[in-house]
């Protein structure tokens, strides 16, 4: 979650690859969610990049629990037990490099104004990081803030805040088991990555202990609304919330009509969102996916579809 520059795109991953630590070259990616630890891995042919083996590990019900102040690491040795798997399954090599999603809960997204936040290249961070200091409840010396700017004049600028120390602590995971971690993402932000449109767009990222939804114009956020378990366990919260969403999308962003709307949810949750969609925004979801340029034969499809975070992040090498 540090600024690299990158290869123009009109697509977002293009956009955010500009800003966010880069995961190409990674062979190795690990995904930490409320209901499983997921791990990837590719190799680069000729120049192609392949998915050679695809792994889930499920999680006990409260075993993960993370939160804006806590990596949510609540039974350490069954997280340590499962990590251990994931990489022997998956044939992860000593000192492979990797890319690890963390959970969107673990930060604060926030969207300013350019000219809430405009200042020299080298103090942008320290500018955002002092604005959202009060979304960001620690002590000042482990507040991170990493900041987006889009080429548009009128566009938004992204802030993506978080601990240090929490974020360590997932990258801690992977050195433990001899992991070079070049890249830890947010769920959402890697979600982001895979996603090329034109016109506005809606992605909703739902696990059993957050939810985030992100309303994307021409490839970018205009809105990124990001929630915890209280919300998203209730049904009745995530359809109010996705309803809050379509009115703002119309009366503050002046939206008429979407041009995809994208789910990473399971399958019970995909169902009842997708069904929430086309009654607010009247458009038919569809699921994540990995980005179409990796080479994925032979993965079926419902593990391949439960990995697209992850996926995205090494679609992106």
């Amino acid at each position: 979650m540090t600024g690299t520059p990158g290869a123009p795109s009109r697509s977002l991953g293009g956009r955010l690859r500009r800003f966010f630590l880069d995961p190409e070259g990674a062979e190795v990616a690990l995904e930490f969610s409320s209901v499983a630890l997921v791990g990837a891995r590719v190799e680069s042919k000729r120049g192609k990049v392949e998915l050679r083996s695809l792994v889930s590990e499920p999680l006990s019900e409260g075993t993960f629990v993370p939160a804006l102040e806590d990596p949510g690491f609540v039974n350490k040795e069954e997280m340590r037990d499962a990590a251990r798997r994931v990489l022997a399954k998956i044939g992860a090599a000593p000192r492979a490099r990797a890319a690890l999603v963390v959970p969107d809960v673990v930060a604060r997204f926030r969207l300013f104004a350019q000219e809430e936040v405009r200042a020299e290249p080298k103090r942008r961070d320290a500018v955002m990081a002092f604005r959202m200091q009060k979304l960001l409840p620690f002590p000042p010396a482990d507040v991170r803030v990493i900041s987006a700017w889009p080429r548009g004049s009128v566009d938004p600028v992204l802030g993506v805040g978080f601990s240090s120390s929490v974020l360590g602590a997932y990258e801690q995971v992977g050195h433990a088991f001899g992991l070079d971690v070049g890249s830890v993402e947010t769920s959402s932000m890697a979600l982001l990555r895979g996603i090329a449109t034109e016109g506005d767009a809606l992605l909703v990222r739902h696990d059993p202990t957050w939810l985030t939804l992100t309303l994307m114009r021409q490839g970018w956020p205009l809105s990124i609304r990001s929630f915890d378990a209280a919300v998203a366990r209730s049904s009745e919260e995530v359809r109010r919330e996705i309803a809050s969403t379509a009115v703002f999308w119309r009366d503050r962003l002046s939206g008429t009509r979407l041009s995809s709307a994208v789910v990473h949810a399971s399958d019970r949750w995909f169902e009842a969102i997708s069904g929430d969609l086309g009654a607010v925004f009247a458009c038919t979801a569809e699921r994540a996916k990995p980005p179409a340029h990796l080479v994925v034969a032979g993965m079926p499809t419902a593990v391949e579809r439960s990995a697209a975070p992850a996926l995205a992040l090494l679609g992106a090498c």
